[in-house]
């Protein structure tokens, strides 16, 4: 395991990088390879289930000693896989080669965890006598639901916008309009990176909306504005923690992002924000926490929230009960800055190797200002792709001047440089409309919070990334 060296941690975190997982590694399932990058220098990762498979795997796997099984890889395409647990599942031969290293003759003693729900690992580890840790699919079902958090903000009476939900086929735009406004927003009940929510301002997005959601009852609300935030939390049964918020990248079109996609998240723009909104967003988040706590939930979970023009006051919007898009971002701000990651720390106390006191001792650490942003690139809408150039991990210049290997914010050493992770594709293989294709990131803000525009920096790398890239159409697999 890589270690940064520790400056000052409390003896806990010492203990989580040092002794605290003893012998075990751990079986963990994500959504995407890269994700690992962070937690990875605190926690005994020793398989990865993904389902992309980049260049960026390659490098991972020679540094950090992670053996990575990935869907991608099996199929030889990569697809835009959602939440559903099936899109975990490996195929015979990556499930083959799994039970081998778990049941050789060097195999150790694992652990089996995912920030997700996954029928499959379940199921494996029960074959294995596993300890395991992940959300079961019903317990994802219901608080991912916008009727719970709906019901949470309305039980501690907390700020909230008007919403109502309805049969868009019943409804006129005129008539919506009157109650909303003349830009609202809608959303389905259950929604994940902003593939669910459209923003409405005539009769006619009305009607193509009502085309895509059809039968569907949605939520509708009044647009708030453009700045929104993220915040990763922790629910235990003493209560909440609440980590640094990030103003989120959402909805841009130099990202190949959907209207109300999210595509990025800004930490250190959030370190500019007032100290009346990060406030509120820590206080709404740690009630928000208490209430799933008294519902039985433990663990990772994220909110976000949007500013309302007209109060000046953030509003939760949506409740996600699993790891975010965000988290790998902070775990990495976090250890840069030789503090414990959230991430980190929640996967030691779910196996009981970690006591809740000291998580709360390190309360006022976890919501201290992080440096970090990030946004992912996706294929464009359309055709299948592939890229005709392989793009190595490492660090850049924002003109794009590669300098050397890297995979995480720890390594860059001047302010202007930048790393390129996330899945960056493999020459030739075939990929799904809207598929990520690398994640850019830095120690520099690129939002501007109160427009949500990308600072012209950052749409310069962007735009030289997807020419590096040269994705072209592929045959549909």
């Amino acid at each position: 395991m890589i270690v940064h060296p520790i400056i000052q941690l409390p003896a806990c975190a010492a203990r989580l990088v040092s002794a605290i997982f003893g012998g075990n590694r751990i079986v963990w399932q994500t959504r995407t390879a890269s994700y690992c990058i962070g937690i990875d220098e605190w926690t005994p990762l020793g398989i990865v289930l993904c389902l992309d498979d980049g260049c960026d795997v390659d490098l991972m796997e020679e540094r950090l000693g992670i053996r990575f099984l990935s869907r991608e890889r099996a199929e030889q395409c990569r697809r835009g896989y959602g939440d559903e647990p099936e899109a975990y599942a490996l195929c015979s031969k990556r499930q083959a080669q799994l039970e081998e290293v778990l049941t050789g003759p060097a195999a150790g003693s694992w652990l089996a965890a995912s920030p997700y729900p996954s029928i499959h690992l379940s199921d494996l580890a029960q074959r294995h006598n596993l300890p395991c840790r992940l959300r079961s699919w019903e317990e994802f079902q219901r608080f991912s639901s916008k009727a719970a958090l709906r019901e949470c903000v309305e039980a501690l009476d907390l700020p909230r916008l008007p919403a109502r939900r309805l049969r868009l086929n019943v409804c006129r735009y005129s008539e919506l309009a009157s109650e909303f406004g003349a830009r609202f927003v809608v959303q389905r009940d259950i929604d994940a990176a902003g593939r669910g929510t459209r923003v409405i301002a005539s009769a006619k997005d009305l009607a193509e909306v009502g085309e895509t959601f059809v039968g569907d009852e949605v939520w509708v609300a009044p647009y708030a504005g453009a700045l929104s935030f993220n915040v990763n939390a922790l629910a235990t049964e003493d209560g909440a923690l609440v980590s640094f918020p990030s103003v989120q990248v959402v909805g841009q079109p130099a990202l190949n992002s959907a209207a109300s996609g999210h595509c990025g998240n800004d930490f250190t723009a959030a370190s500019a924000v007032s100290v009346a909104i990060l406030s509120s967003i820590r206080e709404q988040t740690a009630r928000i926490g208490s209430w799933l706590a008294d519902r039985s939930y433990r663990g990772l979970f994220g909110l976000d929230f949007v500013v309302d023009d007209r109060t000046g006051r953030p509003c939760a919007v949506d409740l996600n009960p699993r790891w975010q898009g965000s988290t790998s971002l902070q775990s990495q701000a976090e250890s840069r800055q030789s503090r414990v990651p959230l991430a980190a720390a929640e996967l030691a106390w779910r196996f009981g190797l970690m006591e809740t006191a000291e998580l709360i001792a390190l309360e006022d650490r976890f919501f201290e200002p992080l440096k970090g942003s990030q946004v992912f690139l996706r294929a464009a809408p359309g055709p299948w792709y592939r890229c005709r150039k392989a793009v190595p991990a490492g660090i850049y210049t924002p003109e794009l001047e590669y300098r050397r290997p890297a995979l995480r914010l720890g390594e860059i050493d001047a302010p202007d440089e930048i790393v390129i992770t996330g899945g960056l594709p493999r020459p030739g293989r075939p990929m799904q409309p809207g598929s990520v294709v690398a994640r850019l990131c830095s120690l520099r803000a690129c939002v501007e919070p109160s427009t949500g525009s990308l600072y012209g920096w950052a749409q310069q790398a962007v735009s030289r990334l997807y020419e590096e890239l040269a994705l072209e159409d592929a045959e549909p697999q």
